[in-house]
């Protein structure tokens, strides 16, 4: 993924960028709140986390399972439709928030291209959500007899997903640091 069509948002007014980046959070903390109460409903027996990244056909059914057994399994699946607002919210995090963290450095700095790269990998982050989640519709269709391999490819875009947010956040932290650094420092290019 290119970081170019990124550097657009830079030249955002700084008001509106600003705007955009706390009505991103705030949507993404609604969102998020919405996401944990209804998958806590679904009564699923693990964690996101543990739940996503099994790799096994047969973990995720006796997932389904319990959620049947409950009559929950329909809360779950509301859950899976909930959770493309919380993604929405990543990628407006993404677009906004971590550009606005790029634009803390001055243009063309390390700072600014970790910062627009930390936008890049939310971005591919909220792409390997949507994918996870279309997929889980595919096994969620036949919860106790879909395809074992199904698993594979839905826990991947998991571990991709999770991976792509961690190192998003890490360069995050890293393009703060950098325009600190440069501001301290007076060299506020530093690269």
């Amino acid at each position: 993924m290119s970081i170019n069509p990124l550097k657009r948002l830079l030249n955002l007014p700084i008001l509106a960028h600003i705007t955009l980046a706390i009505g991103s959070f705030v949507w993404f903390q609604w969102a998020k709140g919405k996401l944990d109460a209804s998958y806590a409903a679904s009564m699923h027996p693990v964690d996101y986390m543990t739940g996503q990244t099994s790799f096994s056909g047969e973990k995720i059914k006796g997932f389904y399972a319990t959620m049947v057994q409950a009559g929950t399994l329909d809360v779950y699946v509301t859950t899976q439709l909930i959770d493309f607002g919380f993604i929405l919210g990543f990628v407006g995090i993404g677009l906004f928030v971590c550009t606005l963290i790029a634009r803390l450095s001055q243009g063309s700095s390390i700072g600014q291209k970790l910062g627009l790269f930390a936008a890049a990998s939310f971005l591919l982050g909220a792409l390997c959500d949507a994918i996870e989640n279309l997929w889980s519709f595919v096994m969620l269709a036949n919860p106790a007899t879909f395809a074992d391999w199904l698993a594979l490819p839905y826990s991947a875009f998991a571990v991709l997903k999770f991976g792509f947010i961690t190192l998003g956040m890490a360069l995050v932290i890293a393009s703060l640091v950098c325009a600190l650094l440069g501001r301290v420092l007076k060299r506020p290019n530093l690269g």
